[in-house]
Parts: structure tokens; C-alpha cells; sequence
């Protein structure tokens, strides 16, 4: 891509109504477009952004045997009604079609993959199974914040396993829980913890919310040395003492990136699912809940690693591997020969950007940081001189002192290979 062609506007000064720093980067860095409140179209480089933290939770799904879906984001009214949240839930937004029949926007599909999977379901055999998706969701908010924190609509990974035991459910949650620890460090978030958490609208007795430890958060946290970790909405929180060891709890502002239920019966009772034992008598399975707000993971690696100029990715969040930026010369040779290097680049299989306009370096390093590829080329008259090109880094949660800032014009193909290969290990 050329960064001309970038359908983008990146935006320099102050971003108004943007309330956090992570939301003004977004807006500046041309990331996001509100469309309306609480409502963000995605552009090319934030779409990029979400389309590789969707392949890294299916990567980890497929560790746990997930296996995706994809349900309507439209329902029948009549799901909701079995289960009773229809008049229950606040945040459902309803709506009757032309043909009098009631419909809900899903917030989540508890109802939905009940029903579907009441259909498949016949036998124990076929136990455990988890069906996961990753889709838009609306839910009827009434107030929004801080960018992509806090929307209307979103997308999230929602996946739901069924089971016959609640042993089964507990030995399948740890390798949910796992997978997702595993996940987050992928996306390069570093200050993620669980804790205990209400099960609120979802049901079940037992669930973890997973929470990035940052003070733009809205959630308030109680963690404790002893490693008791809870959420201010469950009750035994209330006091300023740990009710595990009787410490002082430290208290911080968390941001809700994922969350996993035990939702036992509730749903597949409310809704008759049923399914055969090995006895030949009918039985209840057990339902698991994971969630992962995906565009929030996006707001919170910003919020967590950008600096003052920008976002930084690491290699497997990145828009773009790699950014060749020539600058100007009299005779144009830097931007023939950053034209060059892109060209291989690209016949390579390598995202790559680059910036061959006749602007000021100043200007384009800007952008560069705003767009924030982890490996930037510079393509100068003074580096030429030395058979060299220059390399920057900016890359997150990756120790780049020991790489090299500078590459021989020869061989820079297979040297950036090389790099690229060292920056995306996890």
C-alpha cells in the first residue's frame, strides 16, 4: 500500500470530544470514524488491527477444540421469552417488523446457540462441545465513553461449550481461562489479571472477568497479596479488608476486556434441551460462557503501550509489517530505491507500507508513528552514502536494543525477513 492511497485521515492537534488518550490516538491515528454515538466505523488500519486480534483468539480457540459459528445478529423475540430475560434485560433493543413479529438485536446469544445447538444435541458421545463466534453486537447503552471502550455496537468472540458434568464444565473453564491469558499476551498486553466477578444478567454461579489493570478503566478492582482478586460488584468487597486473609485490599481501576461464565442449566432447562446419557434416560447439559470484547482489545492496547505519538503493535497486531519511507533527494535515487524495496517486499508476502511523497521528514515520521509499523526503512542520501539503509523500531513489549539500526543496501530483503521472523515470536 502507499500511504497516499491509505483511505485515512490522520489528524494533528487535539482530537474534541475525545476523553481518554487511548480514544484521541484512535481518531488521530485515522483508526476509528464515529458514525454516531457510540457507534465507530472501523477504517482500513483499524480494521486490520481487529481482523489480527480475531485470527489470534482463533488460533487459541482452536487449542480448546472451538469450533466457529456464525448466528443471525437478528432474532425472534419468542427465544428470549423462553429463558425470561425479553422484559429483563435493559440494555435489549426491540423492535416489531412489518409483519408484527417482535425481534431483538442480540447482545449476546445465549438464547440463540441454545436453540441451534438443542437441534444438533442428541447423544452424551457428542460431549463436550464449544460453538464460538466472533459478530457484531448492539446493545442499547445509555451513556458510551472513551472511544471503543464503551459502545453501542461492537464486536465480541462469544463462545458456549456444553457438558455433562459440572466437573467436565470446571476441567474445560481452566482451559478456557488459560487459553485466554495466553491470547491477551499475544495481542501484547502486559497488565491483565482475573478476578471474580458477578454473573449479572448471564446466570450461573461462578464467573472471572479479565481486566486490564489501567487507570482509564471504569471498573474498580480489590486485589490482595494473598491473590484474592474480585470486582467491586460482588458483595463481599464491600469492606476495605480481604475476606480471604484479612488484609488491606489494594483497590485500582481495571478494563474489562474478556469474561468466562458457568452458567449451568439455566438456559438449557428454560429452553428444554435435552440429550441422551448412557443409560438411555434424558438429561440437562451443563453450559460454559466466554466472551472477549474484540474492538475493546484494540482500545486497550492503545491505552496501555501508546506513547505521546502514537499507538505501538506488536508484530501480530501491526497494520503493517514494515514502513519504507524514502526521503527526498535532488536526483530521486532514495525514491527509487525505497520504490524497489517495497516492490520486493511486497512480491514477498510482507505487509508493507510505503511513503515515497515529497514532504518533509518531520511529516512523514509523524505519520509513521501514527500508523506505527514495527519496522521502519529510511531510505536517505546520507545512509546511501554508507551502502546502508536505517532501521527504526517500534514495536510492543519487545527489547529492540540488540537489533540492528542499520542494513546493508545488498541484503535487505532477507535481513527484514529476519527481523520480522525476531519480532514475531511470542
Amino acid at each position: 500500500m502507499r500511504i497516499e492511497k491509505l483511505c485515512v485521515n490522520r489528524l494533528y492537534g487535539d482530537v474534541a470530544g475525545a476523553t481518554t488518550r487511548g480514544h484521541k490516538i484512535a481518531v488521530k491515528g485515522g483508526y476509528i470514524y464515529q458514525t454516531f454515538q457510540g457507534g465507530y466505523t472501523l477504517t482500513p488500519l483499524g480494521w486490520s488491527v481487529v481482523r489480527k486480534i480475531e485470527n489470534i483468539i482463533r488460533d487459541e480457540m482452536d487449542t480448546v477444540e472451538g469450533q466457529e459459528i456464525l448466528m443471525p445478529v437478528v432474532c425472534s423475540a419468542d427465544l428470549w421469552r423462553e429463558t425470561g430475560r425479553y422484559d429483563a434485560m435493559s440494555v435489549l433493543a426491540k423492535f416489531k417488523g412489518q409483519s408484527g413479529t417482535d425481534y431483538v438485536i442480540c447482545p449476546t446469544h445465549e438464547e440463540v446457540v441454545t436453540d441451534y445447538a438443542r437441534s444438533v444435541l442428541k447423544s452424551y458421545r457428542q460431549m463436550p462441545f464449544m460453538l464460538y463466534q466472533i459478530q457484531t453486537k448492539f446493545r442499547d447503552e445509555l451513556r458510551v465513553r472513551a472511544g471503543l471502550i464503551r459502545t453501542r455496537e461492537f464486536i465480541m468472540k462469544d463462545g458456549y461449550s456444553f457438558h455433562e458434568t459440572q466437573e467436565d464444565l470446571e476441567k474445560y473453564y481452566k482451559r478456557c481461562f488459560d487459553a485466554y491469558y495466553r491470547l491477551f499476551k499475544r495481542c501484547g498486553l502486559k497488565n491483565v489479571t482475573d478476578v471474580m466477578s458477578s454473573t449479572g444478567d448471564m446466570g450461573g454461579k461462578i464467573a472471572h472477568e479479565f481486566q486490564l489493570i489501567n487507570e482509564m478503566g471504569e471498573d474498580t478492582l480489590y486485589i490482595c497479596d494473598c491473590g484474592f482478586r474480585a470486582n467491586k460488584e460482588l458483595e463481599e468487597t464491600d469492606s476495605s479488608v480481604c475476606p480471604k486473609c484479612g488484609k488491606p485490599l489494594n483497590k485500582v481501576r481495571g478494563i474489562e476486556i474478556g469474561n468466562i461464565f458457568q452458567l449451568g442449566k439455566k438456559y438449557t432447562e428454560s429452553m428444554h434441551m435435552t440429550y441422551t446419557d448412557v443409560n438411555g434416560e434424558e438429561k440437562t447439559p451443563i453450559m460454559g460462557c466466554y466472551g472477549i470484547g474484540v474492538t475493546r482489545v484494540m482500545a486497550a492496547i492503545i491505552e496501555e503501550s501508546a506513547d505521546d505519538n502514537g499507538p505501538i503493535w506488536n508484530m501480530e497486531t501491526a497494520p503493517f509489517a514494515v514502513e519504507v519511507i524514502g526521503l527526498p533527494d535532488k536526483e530521486n535515487k532514495t525514491f527509487e530505491l525505497a520504490e524497489k524495496i517495497y516492490n520486493d517486499l511486497k512480491k514477498s508476502g510482507i505487509e508493507v507500507l510505503l511513503d515515497n511523497r515529497d514532504n518533509r521528514a518531520g511529516e512523514k515520521f509523524a505519520d509513521a508513528d501514527l500508523i506505527a509499523a514495527p519496522i521502519r526503512l529510511i531510505v536517505s542520501t546520507k545512509n546511501l552514502a554508507n551502502n546502508q539503509i536505517e532501521v527504526k523500531y517500534r514495536v510492543n513489549n519487545f527489547d529492540t536494543s540488540k537489533l540492528p539500526n542499520a542494513i546493508d543496501v545488498n541484503d535487505y530483503l532477507k535481513t527484514t525477513k529476519d527481523l520480522i521472523s525476531k519480532l514475531s515470536q511470542h
